[in-house]
C-alpha cells in the first residue's frame, strides 16, 4: 500500500509544479524577459507579500503562474515573475481562450496596458525594428510589436498632422493625413505593412 500512496503523492505534486516545460514562454526575442523559466506553477501555490513579491518555499520565485476561473481547468490569467517581480507579460483570458487584456511589466513595474481597448500613443514613442528574414521593418512599443494608432501633431499645436493604424507591428488600414484646420488632405491604405493605394479628399 505504501509504494500506491508514494506514487499518488508524486503525481500530486508534480501536476502543481512542472519544472520541465513551462506552458508559456515569455523568453522572445526583443522580450524584456531575459531569464530562462525555472517553474510553472499555479498562482495559489505562490506565497505574495504586502509590497506584490512572489515567493515559493521561502524563496524568490522566478517563472511562470497561471489562475483558472473558479472551479475549472479554464486559465484567466498567466503571469510572468523574475525573481518575485512581476516581469514581462500578464495575460488575461476570456472562457473561450481569447486574449482580453494583455500588460507589460518591467521588474514589477507596469510598462504598457490595452485596457481592452485599442491602444493610442505618439507615434515617437515607437520603435522601427528589422526582424531577420523580413523585408519589411515593424513598430515596437515597450519591446512588443504594435497593435493600435499613433498620432503626429503639427509643431506647437494640438492639431493631429498623421493618424497612423498598425496590426502587430505593421502598417495596417489607413494612415490619414490632416491639414493645420483638421481637413483630411488624403489617405493611404496598407495591408500588412505595404502600401496599396493612395486615396485623395
Amino acid at each position: 500500500m505504501k509504494p500506491f500512496l508514494t506514487i499518488i503523492l508524486s503525481l500530486i505534486l508534480f501536476a502543481q509544479c512542472d519544472n520541465s516545460k513551462p506552458e508559456v514562454d515569455l523568453i522572445q526575442e526583443g522580450s524584456m524577459m531575459n531569464s530562462p523559466i525555472q517553474d510553472t506553477c499555479l498562482c495559489d501555490d505562490l506565497a505574495v507579500d504586502s509590497l506584490g513579491v512572489f515567493s515559493k518555499s521561502d524563496s524568490l520565485f522566478t517563472g511562470v503562474c497561471i489562475l483558472n476561473y473558479p472551479n475549472t481547468d479554464l486559465k484567466y490569467v498567466v503571469k510572468g515573475i523574475l525573481n518575485g517581480a512581476l516581469h514581462g507579460k500578464v495575460t488575461y483570458y476570456d472562457k473561450m481562450g481569447n486574449v482580453l487584456v494583455e500588460e507589460v511589466y518591467e521588474d514589477g513595474e507596469k510598462k504598457r496596458t490595452g485596457d481592452g481597448a485599442p491602444l493610442v500613443c505618439d507615434c515617437a514613442e515607437l520603435e522601427l525594428i528589422s526582424s531577420p528574414g523580413e523585408t519589411i521593418k515593424r513598430s515596437f512599443l515597450d519591446d512588443i510589436p504594435y497593435t493600435g494608432k499613433c498620432h503626429k501633431k503639427y509643431p506647437d499645436m494640438d492639431q493631429v498632422y498623421m493618424e497612423v493604424n498598425y496590426k502587430s507591428g505593421l502598417l495596417e488600414g489607413f494612415t490619414i493625413f490632416y491639414d493645420k484646420t483638421g481637413e483630411t488632405m488624403y489617405m493611404e491604405k496598407y495591408e500588412q505593412g505595404e502600401l496599396v493605394k493612395v486615396i485623395y479628399e
